[in-house]
């Protein structure tokens, strides 16, 4: 049975007010001024979701939830996990840009190819379905065509649509997933998901929309360590098991752009997970207690050996700047 709907109650908080609150709530906050430049910089209400780790009944975040933290939590402590998190968005913003485009393009060259004589398949009864074809001039091609490439181009030509090659170029990675969902035949979808060397095509498709949401999230700031996927993610060459709920999680999701990014590049996944690692060696340097949970929500383990490679170079870049000042 539902639970009766209350009237919302809460209003909103000064500075002073804030700072009271997360103290009333176990924060440690030692710099009052540090702690309003955190507050107007980042917002109370987003910093709020960086503090659920270091609750008392984390990860419980439902009517078993007291707002508490553990002992000894400061401030500093979230605005490092904040940054963190920033950090993972901008690292897999560019290469989750890789994919998508990656995928864009074999999608256009394949079924272009395929289907030689009819520039604009996508719109083909024969090839996509029709509820596709019935929505795509409302859901999709509305805003393409005032793109000026695509503008240009029906200055010239009288067609409806501009061909593959350049229509699909302006497509948002939702739509490509939904055209990918509503291609007919089963041999169109696995051209396309053979060349990223995945078998199962619901597979596939679950990767596709694991891609979407990881970059959504990257694109609007969304919280994304601690994410939950709105569909599971297939079992299959990205990860052939998964515990508990990975399968919906964001480390679900990192097997998935590591793998993809694996068929684009071999030396962007290295690359990948060189910025990764440097990202997660950051936090832990401000904030050492966060290590089992990073590890346990994202997949990402430093190991003492990197840890160890790192110490070194900064020693040695301290040691050659403090030989550049002596000589100077």
């Amino acid at each position: 049975m539902a639970r009766p709907k209350i009237p919302y109650t809460k209003r909103a908080k000064t500075l002073d007010e804030q700072i009271a609150t997360l103290r009333r709530h176990g924060v440690d906050i030692s710099d009052e001024q540090k702690a309003r430049e955190y507050l107007s910089d980042i917002g109370y209400y987003r910093l709020g979701f960086y503090l659920h780790p270091f609750e008392i009944t984390y990860p419980h975040l439902d009517g078993r939830r007291c707002h508490d933290v553990q002992p000894g939590t400061r401030i500093e402590d979230a605005v490092a996990l904040y940054y963190f998190d920033m950090d993972l968005r901008n690292i897999l913003n560019r290469y989750l840009s890789r994919i998508e485009v990656a995928i864009r393009s074999v999608v256009i060259y394949e079924l272009s190819n395929k289907y030689i004589a009819n520039p604009t398949w996508f719109v083909d009864s024969t090839v996509v379905s029709t509820s596709f074809i019935r929505k795509f001039p409302n859901e999709a091609y509305r805003s393409i065509k005032n793109k000026l490439p695509i503008r240009r181009h029906h200055t010239k030509y009288s067609d409806p649509y501009a061909p593959a090659w350049k229509t699909m170029e302006f497509m948002t990675f939702g739509n490509l997933e939904v055209l990918y969902d509503n291609l007919i035949l089963e041999q169109d979808k696995r051209l396309i998901s053979s060349k990223f060397n995945v078998l199962a095509i619901e597979t596939f498709k679950s990767y596709l929309t694991a891609i979407r949401e990881v970059r959504n999230a990257c694109a609007h700031g969304n919280v994304l360590f601690g994410m939950t996927l709105s569909r599971g993610i297939r079992t299959g060459e990205a990860c052939y098991h998964f515990s508990g709920n990975e399968h919906q999680s964001f480390k679900g999701a990192l097997h998935v752009v590591d793998f993809l990014l694996k068929q684009v590049s071999i030396n962007r996944e290295k690359d990948l997970w060189k910025e990764l690692y440097s990202a997660t060696l950051r936090l832990y340097d401000k904030t050492p207690a966060m290590r089992p949970i990073i590890e346990a929500q994202t997949g990402i383990i430093v190991t003492k050996e990197r840890g160890f490679r790192r110490w070194r170079k900064t020693i040695i870049k301290n040691i050659v700047n403090i030989a550049r000042k002596i000589s100077g």
